[in-house]
C-alpha cells in the first residue's frame, strides 16, 4: 500500500448504527481479521462501484455463488 503524502486529507464522519447491524459488521470484520473501520471502507468502495455500475446502461453487478447468480440492484 502506498504511503500517504503530507497533502492527503482524512475526513471523519460520525456514524450511528443499530446494535444488531453493528454486531453483524463486527462479526464480519473479526472473521476476516480486519477492523470495523477497514470493513466499512471496503463496503463503501463496493457500494460506490455498485452505484457506478447502475448508472451505465447495459451494465450489471453480479454475485455468483456456485451455479447461482444474483444481480445487485441499488434502490
Amino acid at each position: 500500500m502506498a504511503a500517504k503524502s503530507s497533502d492527503s486529507k482524512v475526513y471523519r464522519y460520525n456514524l450511528a448504527l443499530p446494535k444488531e447491524l453493528f454486531d453483524e459488521l463486527k462479526e464480519a470484520a473479526d472473521e476476516r481479521g480486519m477492523s470495523v473501520v477497514e470493513t466499512l471502507r471496503k463496503f463503501i468502495k463496493l457500494g460506490l462501484l455498485a452505484l457506478e455500475t447502475q448508472d451505465k446502461p447495459g451494465s450489471a453487478l453480479i454475485i455468483r455463488e456456485g451455479d447461482t447468480e444474483r444481480q445487485i440492484m441499488m434502490l
